[in-house]
Order: C-alpha cells, then structure tokens, then sequence
C-alpha cells in the first residue's frame, strides 16, 4: 500500500528588493526626523540658545547637507554600487549625531550635527537613484510612491516616539538614532544591484523621447518650487518649536479658543510639537499615496504654483496663532506642498536614465539649501523681531518665488535641455 508523503512546507513569498529598500527608506527617515525632533529642544535646553542658535544649526546641516550631494554626486555615479557609499553616509549620520548629544560646547554640537546630517547626502540619492532605475515611467512612479510614502510615515511617526523620549531624558532620541542605524546598514548589505533588479525585459518597447523632453522642461521650476517648499518645511522643524516652547512654557497654547489652558497642554512641549510634525509627515504621505496613482499632477504648473502659495498663506496663521488645532492645519497644508515639490521634481529629475542619479543629487541638494535658508534667514528676523512679523511676510516672499518659477519654465520651454545637464 502506498504510503503518502507529507506535504511540502509552504514558504513565504520572499521580501523583495523594493520591500526591503522602503523598509530602509521608513527607518532611515524615523532615525533622521528623530534627530531633528531633539536637536531644538537641546539647543533650547541643553546649551541655551534661542531661534537664532536652532536655525544656525538647521542651516549650517542644509548647507553642508547640499555641499556633499552636489560634491559627490559623480563619484558615486561612477562608482560600481552607489549603495557602498550609501552605507558609509548611514554610518557617519549615526556615529556623528549621536557623538553631538555629549557636548555642552554650541560650536562643537553643532559641528557634528551637521556633518552628521550631511553624511545623508551620500545616503538620498543613491536610494532615490536605485529605486528610480526602472525604465518604465509608470512603475517608476509607483515605486517611488511606495519609497517616498514609507520614508515619509518614518518622517511622520518618529517625532510621536522622540518627543516623549526626549522629555524623559534628551539623550534617549540619540541613542534611538545610533541603534537604528546599526540595522539600516546591515538590511542596505542585503539589498542587490539595481541592474540585478530591473532586468532588461521590463523595459517598454519604446521609449518616450517626448516625455522625457517634456520633463526635462520642468526640471529648472520643479528644482526652485522644491527649494522653496524645503525652506517653509526647515522652518517648522528649526524655528517653530521656539514657539511651542515658550507658549507652553507660558501656559498660553490652546486647543481651539478656550479662555484657559487644558492641564495636558501646559507641559512637555517637545511631545506637543511633535503632534504637528505627525500631522506635517502624515500629509507627505498621503500626498505620495496620491501621486503615485494619478497623472495629472504630471507637467502641471498650475497645481504646484496653487498648493505652494496656500502652504505660504499658512504662515500667516502661524506667526499669531496661539490653537494647536490651527497650527495643525497649517502643517498639514505645508506637508501637502513639501509631497507634491518633492515627489514631482524627482519625478522629472530621473526621467532620463543617463543622468538620473546627478540630478538625483542636484535634488536633494535643493532640500538642503530651502533647509539653509529657511533656517538662517527666519532664525535670525524672528530672534530680532518676534514670530508675527518675520512669519507674515512669508507669502510675499513665495509670492516673489512663484514669478521666478514661472520665468524658469518659460525659459526652460523655449530651449531643449542639455545632454550633459
């Protein structure tokens, strides 16, 4: 009689390439916005400084942060795996902002904030450039959807987690960030080649030249509207937290409108701040979710000039405001604008194969220098003259920016962009 054999094992279905570099893309940003949830605070407390102090720092790390994409952006192009050097950058953030935490001198934390933070710009556009390999623009954009919304929740639920632990002990945010960066290496080591991923038979039969023309147009406005966005974005993260600070401080923040505080809101301010930085991150996300499954954001000034200018017309609230429930709104519509600049102008940026990761680089080069103005210049206007003023000018200055971005497309329409751009 027979004997009948046991059934064979059921195996999950493997973790695929892209899962695992999402998995990075949520950890590493969960890391990084946990560094830069605490940084304030300990700028605040820990070496007494002000506004002027924290956005000294953000802006010292936006521009040493664009210095190192721009720089090594052809060395790692170069190079046989840019994920090598990805790996070194992770390393360097997490040994340096952890060493910065142990210091009481302001020049020497804040030296190493910001090699810490510029180490990333090794890190960004080797991950935006393997993820952005594949020649299909319609499953590029979804998978960088699925990146760009995995790296934004760890923007968005690492401020819930470093705020209550910095308001535990300042030091436990930056010991979160040396530890999670000790896996993100050893998960990176596991992620192979792009050209081992994106083989030749998923390429489509023809490339869109066209396409890639028209995006190359909006490569010169994306490049500016992201800047712009990246700046209103380092200024809630470096500037703003002084605000909620000193309105906790001085039992003044409010739900809505009540005419006394609420006991929850009168203490703890990094954990008050770090609601709206969830609801900032939350927005991002979202906004990639619908990127990814939508075109017509594709090539449209109109939608990205609209969103830009709601998100400015947001710091006019900010700078009066004393409502969390209004300052979140206005971090959600500045979260939205930070989504659509970014995702877009990556868009745009990988498009054409031959230079994806330089422009990948000159992308993320654009998120450091908004960080570097944003953070210097309102660090320095609202240190002399008080949050209203500095945040109420904002939309006039975007307003300005809004005119430069339009000239930028128009300029970039009436030429065919350069091959070795």
């Amino acid at each position: 009689m027979a004997t009948l054999s046991p059934p064979a094992p059921v195996r999950a279905a493997p973790w695929t390439p892209l899962a695992r570099m999402c998995a990075v893309g949520f950890a590493l940003d969960f890391a990084a916005m946990a560094a830069m949830t605490a940084v304030p605070f300990f700028v605040f407390n820990q070496l007494g400084g002000g506004a002027q102090m924290s956005g000294l720092f953000g802006a010292s790390q936006g521009a040493l942060y664009t210095i190192v994409c721009l720089a090594s952006a052809s060395v790692v192009q170069r190079s046989r795996n840019g994920l090598d050097w990805a790996i070194g950058g992770m390393a360097g953030f997490g040994i340096l902002v952890f060493a910065g935490a142990f210091f009481r001198s302001p020049v020497a934390s804040g030296a190493l904030f910001a090699a810490g933070i510029a180490s990333l710009g090794f890190v960004w556009p080797a991950l935006h450039s393997w993820v952005g390999a594949h020649p299909d623009p319609h499953i590029r954009a979804r998978r960088m959807s699925w990146f760009n919304i995995s790296w934004s929740f760890g923007f968005a639920l690492s401020p819930l987690v470093a705020g209550p632990l910095y308001d535990v002990d300042y030091r436990f945010p930056f010991v979160l960030v040396l530890g999670l960066v000790m896996a993100i290496i050893a998960l990176v080591r596991s992620v192979p080649h792009e050209r081992d991923v994106h083989t030749a038979d998923e390429a489509p039969e023809d490339v869109d030249a066209a396409r890639i023309e028209h995006s190359e147009q909006f490569i010169p406005m994306s490049i500016a509207g992201l800047t712009v966005a990246t700046a209103l974005g380092s200024i809630t993260r470096t500037i703003f937290p002084k605000r909620i600070d000193e309105l906790v401080t001085a039992g003044q923040l409010r739900l809505l409108g009540e005419a006394s505080p609420l006991p929850a809101l009168t203490h703890a301010s990094a954990t008050k701040y770090s609601w709206l930085a969830f609801g900032l991150s939350v927005a991002s996300a979202c906004t990639f979710l619908i990127l990814g499954r939508t075109k017509r954001w594709q090539h449209n000034a109109g939608l990205a000039l609209g969103l830009q200018s709601l998100a400015a017309l947001s710091f006019w609230f900010l700078g009066s405001t004393r409502s969390l429930c209004v300052m979140l709104l206005c971090f959600v519509t500045v979260g939205a604008n930070i989504g659509l600049a970014f995702f877009s102008s990556l868009f745009y940026c990988v498009a054409n194969p031959d230079h994806k990761h330089r422009r990948a680089a000159i992308n993320e080069g654009a998120v450091g220098t908004g960080g570097l103005v944003g953070s210097l210049v309102l660090g320095y206007l609202v240190e002399r003259f008080g949050h209203a003023a500095p945040y109420q000018c904002i939309p006039v200055t975007v307003a300005l920016a809004v005119v430069v971005q339009l000239a930028l497309l128009r300029a970039g329409r009436s030429r065919r962009p350069r091959s070795g751009t």
